[in-house]
């Protein structure tokens, strides 16, 4: 567990902020007597510096960032260079409202700041049955991201947009795959922004707490990988290992012994994915493949671990039963990739895939490959989004079918069958295990080759 647990400090000031959103921006702003504030940032605090936007909206954010760092016992705070934004997703009641007021009080983000995934394709909401009034709501934030300085990426892999800060450097950031890859792949410092990006996006702050410390960044688990050459080749494969672990160690600091030696990013991305969704891991360590560490030991800071486990092959079939609940050649009707978000080389692949048999998704299936809007732009470019569509299937921006209209809840809301989709095929331990919740259908969990044969099939092969 990391020094002064973030979780219930993070319950209550969001409770605090939401109780305070209406408050008038002029009262006066208390003096944090616990932590040791600079002269500049005293100044922000009493309103005396506007930055990139209105001096009331930088003291009320230095307002709410001050109680957060108090509420931790942080010394002081540091200065945040990168954010990935909260989108403000329409399927959540008073999210879009929320930033539509927010954008009106003369905020504007100081640091270059990316947004995560919307609830609906902007550009494709009419084909794939989006509801008009969840599409009309959620579009209202783009012309507010805008006024507010932010980029409109929404994705929940900005990494692979080229915002990649460099090691040890502090960013805040939301989205759990994001947050995990910044963390332990690169070596940046953030905690599990929420509400609180908003804030230190607009003063460059952040308090000096959780994973921004030192000490809260030494690994605690080990997890020695007793493993056939095989058993780790597949994106699905280093996900079922991520969810595997997640579900031991909860939010506390893994360390892999060792990761093989031909492990990529998109398999580092699926790894940190899974490890946030079982549990609520922040970061890992996979020397020599993470920046922090170059041994174990170096992970380990020189200590012992607090517990050491081995993983077998057992172990990462037991997570592909789990995530399985479609019966070996039972009936398909959705597929999805891109679970965090594809990248183009990914893109590229399912469109050879499709290219090289001459296959068509079947006419019971709807196929996602889920990316962001640059992405897909790139496709277009290079013909692979034609390909892929001219086979039947979606290149889907902005989104995913758990963040979408398709979740039970918004179903309900707005008068839609469910569940709208009876049994998913997926590569990725994050969507199975979310589908399974949020939407209500049957899972399987497969490697990418075994999605596109199922989606073309009609039924799990």
């Amino acid at each position: 567990m990391i020094k002064g647990d973030l979780r219930n400090h993070f319950i209550t000031l969001s409770l605090y902020h939401r109780a305070n959103a209406g408050a008038d921006s002029s009262r006066p702003t208390a003096y944090s007597a616990r932590m040791k504030l600079t002269d500049s940032e005293k100044r922000m605090l009493a309103g005396e510096v506007p930055l990139a936007g209105s001096a009331a909206a930088v003291a009320k954010a230095m307002d709410y960032l001050v109680q957060f760092g108090d509420a931790f016992g942080a010394e002081r705070f540091v200065d945040v260079i990168y954010a990935h934004y909260p989108a403000e997703m329409s399927i959540y009641r008073g999210n879009v409202e929320d930033a539509l007021e927010y954008a009106e009080t003369g905020a504007r983000v100081c640091i270059p700041t990316t947004s995560s995934t919307l609830a609906c394709d902007l550009e494709q909401w009419r084909d794939y049955g989006c509801p008009p009034a969840i599409y009309e709501l959620q579009r209202q934030l783009v012309p507010a991201h805008r006024k507010l300085g932010i980029l409109g990426t929404y994705t929940c892999t900005p990494q692979l947009l080229g915002f990649v800060p460099p090691k040890g450097s502090y960013i805040i950031t939301v989205e759990s795959s994001a947050i995990i890859y910044y963390n332990s792949v690169l070596g940046a410092r953030t905690n599990r922004g929420g509400l609180f990006t908003r804030y230190a996006a607009v003063t460059s702050k952040y308090p000096l707490t959780g994973y921004l410390l030192d000490e809260n960044r030494r690994g605690t688990h080990l997890f020695k990988l007793h493993l056939e050459r095989d058993d780790l080749r597949e994106n699905c494969d280093f996900s079922a290992l991520g969810f595997h672990v997640g579900g031991i160690v909860g939010s506390e600091v893994p360390v892999f012994d060792a990761l093989p030696a031909g492990t990529t990013q998109d398999n580092l991305i699926a790894l940190g994915a899974a490890l946030a969704t079982s549990g609520s891991v922040t970061l890992f360590h996979a020397p020599p493949h993470t920046a922090e560490a170059r041994t174990v030991d170096e992970a380990l800071h020189g200590g012992r671990p607090k517990e050491t486990h081995t993983v077998t092959r057992a172990d990462l079939r037991a997570v592909f039963d789990k995530l399985t609940t479609i019966a070996p050649g039972g009936p398909v009707d959705f597929v999805t990739l891109g679970c965090p978000h594809y990248s183009l080389e990914q893109l590229r692949w399912v469109a050879g895939w499709f290219v090289a048999r001459n296959a068509r998704v079947h006419s019971n299936v709807r196929l996602w490959v889920c990316t962001n809007r640059m992405t897909r732009r790139a496709a277009e470019w290079e013909g692979i989004t034609q390909s892929i569509e001219a086979a039947g299937g979606r290149v889907i921006c902005d989104t995913c079918p758990v963040e979408s209209h398709m979740r039970i809840s918004t179903c309900k809301e707005h008068g839609l069958p469910t569940p709208q989709i009876q049994a998913m095929v997926t590569d990725s331990c994050k969507m199975a295990r979310y589908v399974g919740d949020l939407i209500g259908c049957k899972t399987a969990l497969r490697n990418r080759d075994q999605c596109l044969a199922a989606a073309v099939a009609g039924r799990l092969v």
